[in-house]
Order: C-alpha cells, then structure tokens, then sequence
C-alpha cells in the first residue's frame, strides 16, 4: 500500500513537472519567453501562471494529498504497533512475573529442598520422565489395540496423517499417560480427572492397572516405603506384572494379606501414603493458558508482517529456558495442549513451528523422545552449524 502511494505520487509530480518542461519549450518556440532585462508583458505571463496554477498545480495537489494521506496512515499504523507492544510487553512481563512465583518443596535422601522459579519447571520435567520410563516399561507390547480404543486409534492415526508425522500412535499414548499423571496427580482427585480422561482413549484393562502401578510410588520422605517401590521397579516386566496383578485383586481387601507374596504383603497397601506423584496443575495450568495466549494474541494482530511477528515472537521465546521448551513440546503433543500445533484450526495458526518455540532444545532426543520425529519443520539448534 505505502509503495502504491508513494509510486502514484512520485509519477503525478513527475508527470506535472514534465508538462512544465515541455510547456515551456512550446511557449519559446512560438516567440515567448520570460526574460528580467525586457518589460514584463503581464499579460503573457498571467496566462502562464494561470496555466500552472490550473493545470500543474492540480497534478501537485493531488500528489500532496496522497502523500498526506500516506503520513495518516503511516501515524495510524505507528499508534496501533505502540498499542500492540504496549499490551504484547506487558503479557511477557506476567509470563515472567507467574515464573518467578513458583515454588516447589521436594524431599530427597530425607531433607526437604525448596525449588523457586525456572528450578521448579526443570523438576516438573524430570518427574515426567520418570512417570514415562515407568509408563515404557509397563507398556512393552507392539500392538496397539492392546493400549488404544479403536475409536481414538483412528484420531491418533488421523493426527498423525494431517501433521506428516513418522511416530507411533503407542507412543504418543505412553507421553500422553505419564504427562496426564504428572500434570493431575494421583490423588484421589486427581486419579478421578484422569480415568474421567482416558476411559475413552485407552482400554480399561491397560490403564487401570497402569496408574495402580504408578499410584503405589510413595513420595521420597517415606523412605521404607519408598524402599520397596525402587524393588518393585527393578524386578523384571513379568515378575512385576504378577505383584500389580496381586495388588490390583486384594485393592477391595487391602488389610487382607492371606495369599500374597512376601513383597505384595509389605506394601501394607491398608496404610495410607502420600503419592509421589501429587500433580502440577495448579501451577502448569495457568503458565500454559496465558503462554499460549500471548502467542495467539500476536499471530492474529492483523496490523504486522510475518517477519515483524516473528521476530516479536523471538522476544518471547529468549524468555523461555530449555527445560521450559522441553514441557511445552511435551504438553504440546498430548490432548492437553494439541491446539498449540497438531489440532490447529488453521495451517497459519500452528505456534510452535510458525515461531520456532522450542527451537532452543539440546540435542536431538530425550530419553528416546526424538523432537524432529514431532516437529520435522522446526530448525533446531542441534542442526545448524558454523561456517
């Protein structure tokens, strides 16, 4: 627009001067000509002027009225980015502002150690982790129907198909179940929003047992307790599945220890416990909602270019550390967070590769999970090289 007005206007004044030229060299070859030594013919030089002003000026002010026009406009579009940064600033000053507000108590080795800040999402993370190591282990089988439902087995897949994925429907499943037990917990609250969750999407048969296996991990200041989860965990696959399966059968009679194994009647599964797994959603949930909020809010301001957007985006984006771009692509590729990328209503509204937000991941994978296997599009800093 700027460059269509600016090219009208330039080619007006061109065109007027142009007219006065020429004007000029016909009024001298029919014997006129406008000399300071002779007698001004008023007369002559009143037509002249009279021809400019009507006709040259016209040309002048039409030019002057599409440049002001232009200088309108170009004042309007700076108050609208001045707005627009005003409120895009201040959206990255919360996001900051909720990031300095967590805090997080964890017991190790029988101390408690208080995380604040960013220490807190890079705890999140490893909490996920270990649930998905967990998850991978109990989830050992190829077939998928042995996981899935057939219903949400055709979503997956259609996921996958619409984004040119190359992964595994079982394992976007197993990500999906660990990061659904670290983000709600396996409280009793908790427990109930995940089964509420994922009765649809996987079989009963498989996840029932999963999160009672996952439910028997103690928080780490139960050291006893804590003791016989880490034998639990270490015991071979099939070895393992026999002491859930006893477990799983005695939950109605838990005081009841006739019949099980030495190690199924120490878990004392009657004495309550605090689960390890006490969830986040009081802290993730917000941190997501206004993240994922600034970025929408910048992709549909209609007043920018993609590259201005993009490099406001980068501002955004410098704010996050690596373990914060490690659970976004996490969040982002389960049901939790799918609207940030794979279930975008629209290719232009796809975040996390239009702004490149996780960019900044080390490496090429963690602990198997290999990002370009989720995000082929996304340039990462693993792949770029000096020159």
């Amino acid at each position: 627009m700027k460059r269509t007005i600016l090219f009208f206007s330039w080619s007006i004044i061109g065109l007027g001067l142009l007219i006065i030229i020429m004007f000029l060299i016909k009024s001298n070859l029919d014997g006129f000509s406008i000399s300071f030594n002779d007698t001004t013919n008023f007369e002559k030089t009143g037509q002249f002027g009279d021809y400019v002003g009507g006709v040259i000026g016209t040309f002048f002010t039409l030019a002057g009225t599409l440049l002001l026009i232009l200088t309108l406009k170009e004042q309007q579009d700076e108050n609208k980015r001045n707005a627009f940064e005003s409120y895009f600033f201040e959206m990255i000053r919360l996001h900051k502002e909720n990031v300095s507000e967590f805090k997080y108590i964890k017991h190790k080795n029988g101390e408690a150690s208080i995380f604040e800040n960013r220490q807190v999402i890079r705890k999140i993370f490893e909490e996920f982790i270990e649930c998905y190591r967990e998850v991978r282990k109990f989830s050992n089988s190829d077939i998928e129907k042995d996981y899935i439902s057939d219903k949400y087995l055709i979503i997956l897949k259609k996921i996958i198909k619409s984004n040119d994925l190359i992964i595994s429907p079982i394992e976007l499943a197993r990500i999906d179940i660990a990061y659904s037990v670290v983000f709600f917990g396996l409280g009793t609250e908790g427990e109930g929003i995940i089964k509420k969750i994922i009765r649809k999407r996987y079989r009963p048969e498989y996840y029932y047992k999963l999160l009672f296996y996952l439910k028997l991990k103690p928080k780490k200041s139960n050291k006893t307790r804590y003791k016989l989860w880490e034998k639990l965990r270490n015991l071979p696959l099939k070895d393992l599945m026999v002491i859930i399966t006893e477990l799983y059968n005695n939950k109605n009679t838990p005081e009841k220890t006739e019949g099980l194994s030495e190690l199924s009647s120490d878990f004392k599964m009657h004495l309550i416990y605090e689960k390890y797994y006490g969830g986040h959603q009081f802290r993730l949930g917000h941190y997501f909602r206004h993240l994922f909020q600034s970025y929408k809010f910048l992709n549909e301001n209609l007043y920018l270019k993609d590259i201005q957007k993009y490099n406001y985006g980068k501002m955004l984006r410098a704010q996050l550390s690596t373990y914060e771009q490690a659970i976004i692509l996490i969040n982002s590729i389960t049901p939790l967070g799918m609207k940030w990328e794979y279930l975008a209503e629209k290719e232009q509204n796809k975040l996390i590769t239009k702004y490149q937000i996780i960019k900044n991941l080390h490496g090429e994978q963690i602990f198997g999970i290999r990002y370009k296997m989720y995000y082929p599009n996304i340039k990462f800093e693993s792949e770029e090289t000096l020159l």
